[in-house]
């Protein structure tokens, strides 16, 4: 295969890369939006008439759009590395188009190493502990 058509190829599966950290992201965006609105629906379902609600009732949501969030960080940045690792590559190398789970695997970082990150705790705890302070500032709370 000619250089010319090796870089084309080079760049076409970058491209591939690049379009799935972008959807990736986005998601990560939309979990966190989802988020917002889940915790803000439930902060109004609590002001209803004739409704036990618990301050402790905003921590599962929260857990849970809070591992989405992680899940959703950990495949971007895995995603990441392997477009990192296919720019780094000399031209001359022949660009191998699949990306199936081992290679995946390879690259990505562990989920609970992700989870623990102030990226995921510094917009989840906040969200919930504000959440959680509005409900017990509230008539019913």
């Amino acid at each position: 295969m000619s250089n010319p058509d090796s870089a084309a190829l080079r760049v076409a599966y970058l491209n591939i890369i690049q379009g799935i950290i972008s959807r990736l992201a986005n998601s990560s965006s939309v979990i966190k939006g989802a988020s917002v609105t889940v915790l803000s629906a439930l902060l109004a379902f609590a002001g209803g008439e004739h409704v036990t609600f618990h301050a402790w009732m905003f921590i599962l949501p929260g857990v849970i759009f809070m591992c989405y969030h992680a899940y959703f960080l950990q495949q971007e940045r895995a995603f990441v590395k392997l477009y990192n690792t296919a720019a780094a590559q000399p031209f001359t190398t022949q660009v191998n188009f699949v990306i199936d789970a081992a290679t995946i695997n390879a690259v990505k970082e562990a989920y609970w190493s992700v989870l623990f990150r102030k990226t995921i705790w510094g917009f989840h705890i906040p969200m919930i502990a504000g959440f959680i302070f509005a409900f017990c500032l509230s008539p019913r709370g």
